[in-house]
């Protein structure tokens, strides 16, 4: 009997024991939760002094709110949550960047790869290491940390985060001044991160590295793809650099699913000139608004409609239909197509028109420079009233420095029109072929 009563005193004294820990630890930690007064933390700390995170709690307070910081005492309090919890990575990254704010390089380089070293699948701490890193000019380690870190920037998802990986990015240019080799160390080889690298360079005024990495690409992921293509094109075009959009575009189809062979032949330069398919810039608008790529370019206008028409083909099973329903506000030139050619090169445009009561003030095929349309342009004029299917062509040579040109359907205004009488202009099989082919 005495010894039972003495196990139960035993109990009692550590059950009131523990519920103590239990109670003081709840104070302190709802302290730090709803406290915002230094009063309030220190007393947390007074009720659970080996509670790491009311101790890291405190940390902050000191670094973060208190003015002037009070710097020691915030290392102090993390020393102390360390500690408490040697094994929670939070408190040896909070206290790692405590000791870089405070300048001790040796110290917080230990503490951060502590941290990487607990939890060395999270992406914070080793985001942290990497700018650590990279500002101490431990230029090799800093690198390979931002490779590391961009591969686990996704979180659960393989997928690497695309605005960590650019703001790695800009935090090398930055400490390296465009170094082309530290951004390739820093980039992960899987097919996403290796993307976001051409974009960057795209972006930042390295053209040609971004596409030498687009070469070696892969369409395994075809949103990321995609988009890439289609900066490239902007860029490109935007450059004058044509022979290098036609290589883009010509792999972009093919991985559409069209034929690159059959975008544009050896004989006829132009692309889909029969308008058997549908524009890629109705699929994606990216690439009509601004003009881009060597596919036919349709956007729309209040008082013109524009359509591909199954029932008036002059070959195939299309042509272009174009209805004036309505007085014009603005002048018509919303369908063209970018076609490259050579400097110095006679060439022959020839198409297929057909026409239904057009006013008197007729559309025109214009022919420009793709860069400076104000130093060569040339016009073929449409038949005006009612005509069938006729062809039209013309002779054009293209100006020393011209390496694209920009075909456009245009049409002035049309201030005055009949609504009963719909003016209609029908197009098809337009071909651009080097004149000494025929």
């Amino acid at each position: 009997m005495a010894k039972r009563l003495l196990l139960f005193i035993v109990v009692l004294l550590l059950a009131g024991l523990a519920g103590k820990f239990v109670v003081y630890s709840f104070a302190g930690t709802a302290l730090i939760e709803y406290g915002q007064t230094e009063e309030s933390r220190a007393l947390a700390v007074s009720f659970a002094p080996a509670n790491a995170e009311v101790l890291a709690a405190r940390g902050r307070d000191h670094l973060y709110r208190a003015d002037p910081i009070r710097m020691a005492e915030a290392i102090q309090d993390w020393q102390h949550a360390v500690a408490a919890s040697p094994r929670d990575y939070r408190y040896w990254l909070e206290l790692g960047r405590a000791y870089d704010l405070n300048g001790e390089v040796e110290r917080a380089e230990t503490s951060l790869q502590r941290a990487v070293e607990l939890a060395p699948k999270f992406f914070e701490p080793r985001w942290a290491l990497a700018n650590f890193r990279l500002r101490a000019g431990r230029r090799a380690q800093a690198l390979d940390d931002f490779k590391a870190a961009i591969a686990l920037s996704g979180g659960i998802s393989s997928r690497p985060d695309q605005a960590a990986t650019l703001s790695a990015y800009e935090a090398i240019n930055q400490a390296l001044d465009h170094n082309l080799d530290a951004l390739r160390r820093a980039t992960p080889a899987d097919q996403i991160s290796q993307t976001y690298l051409a974009s960057y360079l795209a972006s930042n005024h390295a053209l040609d590295a971004a596409l030498e990495i687009w070469r070696r690409l892969s369409n395994d992921d075809p949103d990321t793809y995609r988009s890439l293509v289609f900066q490239l094109l902007s860029l490109t075009q935007a450059a004058g650099r044509f022979e290098a959009e036609r290589e883009v575009w010509q792999r972009f189809v093919g991985v559409e699913g069209r034929d690159p062979g059959e975008t544009s032949s050896h004989r006829n330069l132009m692309t889909n000139g029969g308008f058997e398919q549908s524009p890629l810039g109705e699929r994606y608008p990216a690439l009509a608004d601004p003009p881009t790529g060597f596919d036919w370019i349709v956007r729309q206008h209040a008082e013109v409609r524009v359509e591909r028409d199954g029932s008036q083909a002059h070959t195939g099973a299309y042509g272009l239909h174009l209805t004036f329903a309505a007085a014009m506000r603005s002048e018509f030139r919303e369908v063209s197509q970018l076609i490259a050619v050579e400097p110095s090169r006679r060439y022959r445009l020839s198409y297929f028109v057909k026409t239904r009561r057009m006013p008197s003030i007729a559309l025109f095929i214009d022919i420009s420079d793709a860069t400076q349309p104000g130093l060569f342009s040339v016009r073929s004029e449409l038949p005006r009233e009612t005509s069938d299917w006729r062809e039209v062509s013309l002779a054009l040579t293209t100006p020393p420095a011209a390496h694209a040109l920009r075909l456009t359907i245009r049409s002035p205004r049309l201030v005055e029109l009949n609504s009963a009488n719909l003016g209609e202009v029908w197009l098809d099989d337009f071909r651009l072929e080097r004149a000494e082919l025929k």
